[in-house]
């Protein structure tokens, strides 16, 4: 399976929220290279930025890594901004 969750184009508090279900769905399934569509994103905060980290550290604890499909400029700007730039290191093949 290969499943893609798709970030919103504003990734700030209230779509964090409104994102929660989707996310808790998106984890549970076993997928061996679960991606997130991160193309989208045209505005994002801290709290958008700290579901990614949430959703890094919850597939970790499964065994799995995260991979950011295609990061906007937006969300680049704001993981280097924010400390943690390894959040969107690009997959091989997956230059942008």
């Amino acid at each position: 399976m290969n499943r893609r969750l798709e970030l919103p184009p504003e990734l700030c508090v209230p779509a964090v929220a409104a994102l929660r279900t989707a996310c808790l769905e998106w984890l549970d399934a076993e997928d061996a290279d679960p991606q997130v569509d991160a193309s989208p994103v045209e505005e994002v905060d801290a709290a958008g930025v700290q579901l990614l980290v949430a959703l890094s550290h919850s597939l970790a604890a499964r065994g799995r890594r995260l991979h950011l499909h295609a990061p906007s400029e937006p969300l680049r700007d704001a993981c280097r901004t924010l400390g943690v730039p390894e959040l969107i290191a690009l997959p091989a093949g997956d230059a942008r």
